[in-house]
């Protein structure tokens, strides 16, 4: 009887063991399917209250759509329900040593920039072989507002913009 019992509290416990196994093997290909970075480079920034409101707004954050809405979260926020999550990084993260595959997203401010209109180009790069490769570009972009005699207002309606459109570029 004693024998019995023995080989009852033996059997399960090798049966729990292989299940935390499995678990674990399935929480490893479900962090290598989220990792989905994009770095982010700005250049030609011609107004700094600008740049420094395009990085506090996109960096460290997490985007995804849910119901056809965009949702922008901490990096910190994980699930299994979105596994085609973006993160945004500063491009200055990267080291001498950039890994094979890494992707960017270049953001190069050109022409006038006035508190009703704005233009920039996004591209996106991923480094191969040793070296940056473009991969896409959408070409310059004019972001307008409204909110023409208040300065700090219309910073945050193009931050909105760049982030929107940094966001749905990363998905193309």
């Amino acid at each position: 009887m004693l024998n019995n019992k023995k080989n009852i509290l033996t059997i399960s416990l090798i049966f729990t063991i292989l299940i935390l196994f499995f678990f674990i093997g399935c929480l490893n290909k479900i962090k290598k399917k989220l990792d989905n970075t994009y770095y982010i480079e700005l250049i030609n920034f011609t107004k700094d209250s600008l740049k420094q409101s395009v990085l506090e707004n996109i960096l460290g954050k997490v985007a995804y759509y849910k119901d056809s809405k965009l949702i922008i979260l901490s990096l910190n926020y994980l699930t299994e329900d979105h596994l085609d999550m973006h993160y945004f990084r500063s491009v200055e993260e990267i080291k001498k040593e950039t890994i094979q595959n890494t992707k960017k997203i270049r953001i190069e401010f050109g022409g006038a920039y006035t508190p009703d209109s704005i233009t920039y180009s996004l591209q996106k790069f991923i480094y191969k072989n040793k070296n940056w490769k473009k991969t896409s570009d959408m070409g310059f972009i004019k972001g307008t507002t409204t909110y023409v005699r208040a300065k700090q207002f219309a910073i945050k309606e193009f931050t909105k913009q760049i982030i929107n459109n940094i966001v749905l570029y990363s998905y193309n």
